[in-house]
């Protein structure tokens, strides 16, 4: 009698936007795709805000939600609605009163508790020294996780600052949020 050796396998793929998963049992292939549901936000803050005093970490809140899926803002807090891992990036428009050149530190947090090795220095020099700042990071994140953005600053004349949108079209400038915070959820 002859037997003919049959195997089982599984695996999964996983793109950025489509889940594939194929399954082979002996002869018979099957193919599942489908679009992955993942998450992505945009969120800032208009108006100026200093630090709460000399080196003082000062958390960055958030007043507007510009687009978001499966994430949100309460304060300062960006709460994750959906475990994965997430690319997280801000902007900051530092600014200063006063003369004088002072460093500024700014860092993020999850769950309250310091990223390692997130912070980044930068030194706002002189009255009206506008500096912007960038900054991205991957996260793995669970469901429920908060992550916010904090800043401390050498000098209290030290803010992250809100510009009014100004001129007319077709010569017009957008506000510029004193914060820009994204979001894109790039696996689950």
């Amino acid at each position: 009698m002859f037997y003919k050796n049959i195997f089982t396998m599984s695996f999964r793929i996983h793109t950025n936007r489509y889940l594939i998963q194929e399954f082979n049992n002996g002869p018979t292939n099957i193919t599942v795709s489908g679009e992955l549901d993942l998450g992505y936000g945009q969120f800032s803050y208009n108006q100026n805000l200093s630090v709460s005093g000399v080196n003082v970490a000062t958390p960055i809140p958030y007043d507007t939600t510009e687009i978001a899926k499966y994430c949100s803002y309460s304060g300062s807090n960006i709460n994750i609605l959906k475990a994965g891992v997430w690319k997280f990036a801000y902007s900051v428009q530092l600014d200063r009163s006063g003369g004088g050149n002072d460093h500024t530190d700014i860092w993020i947090k999850q769950n309250g508790n310091n990223v390692p090795r997130s912070a980044s220095r930068v030194v706002v020099q002189g009255n009206n020294g506008e500096t912007f700042l960038y900054c991205e990071y991957i996260l793995q994140c669970n469901l429920n996780d908060t992550i916010q953005v904090y800043f401390a600053s050498s000098d209290t004349g030290i803010f992250a600052a809100y510009f009014a949108s100004s001129g007319s079209p077709p010569n017009d400038i957008p506000a510029v949020p004193s914060i820009i915070t994204t979001l894109v959820q790039l696996s689950i």
